[in-house]
């Protein structure tokens, strides 16, 4: 049903951790959230179509979200059922010009508190601003070949709360994977287009993600709040 789309980072070291990703997987940088002339945004788009985006903020301790992409109006038939309290929005709606749909989940849902769904609309009919419609978030420019995002790791203090919800979400049970960096050991889900791993922790987190690569296994921090992996097969 959903597919790994995007990493949303607020982080104050964007320009840096971009030029680092490039870096590591030579993929260009590219420009993303625009507004009023000023740069907010930037990222690296991989292979197979998923990206990372970085939000530059002032002060430490950044968020960061998964972006799934898939049918905003099935995950809200399917939140009726599972009884999840969600809210909104579509493009054609939006007074900001943003040219997607995007669902996000309320408070006290666990994991799902980390992740929010995005339905992009059609081009030319949703990307008119220039805000918005900038390279990172164009699709076209996903490389043919290179890096791609295989897998993201998030932390729950509920794994069997935080695993019924993303088999709800359609990502399916998998068994155990083991690692040899942190968190060294969790629980996989796969999906359509790259995997979730759910790992114990103190609180709700996107914690790690792993590309695919070239070269022996690569493994450090990335940013405030998380860490990557380069080409390590658990």
């Amino acid at each position: 049903m959903l597919a790994l789309d995007h990493l949303a980072i607020w982080t104050e070291e964007r320009d840096g951790l971009a030029a680092r990703l490039s870096d590591l997987t030579g993929l260009p940088v590219l420009d993303g959230f625009f507004p009023e002339g000023r740069r907010v945004a930037r990222g690296v788009r991989f292979a197979g179509g998923a990206f990372v985006d970085l939000h530059q903020v002032d002060q430490s301790g950044g968020q960061v979200f998964l972006g799934l992409r898939g049918d905003v109006e099935a995950v809200e038939r399917l939140a009726v059922r599972e009884g999840w309290r969600v809210r909104s929005g579509r493009w054609r709606e939006a007074n900001d010009g943003s040219p997607w749909s995007m669902l996000t989940f309320r408070r006290d849902h666990g994991v799902l508190n980390r992740v929010f769904v995005i339905e992009y609309g059609p081009r030319p009919q949703a990307w008119g601003s220039p805000v918005f419609d900038q390279p990172l978030y164009d699709a076209g420019n996903a490389p043919a070949a290179g890096a791609t995002l295989r897998r993201v790791w998030l932390s729950t203090p509920d794994p069997k709360a935080s695993g019924q919800a993303l088999e709800a979400l359609g990502f399916a049970p998998s068994g155990e994977v083991e690692t040899a960096f942190e968190p060294f050991a969790g629980k996989l889900y796969r999906g359509a287009a790259g995997d979730l791993v759910l790992a114990p922790g103190e609180t709700e987190a996107v914690i790690r993600f792993d590309l695919t690569g070239p070269g022996p296994p690569m493994y450090g921090p990335f940013g405030e709040r998380l860490v990557l992996t380069i080409g390590e097969t658990p």
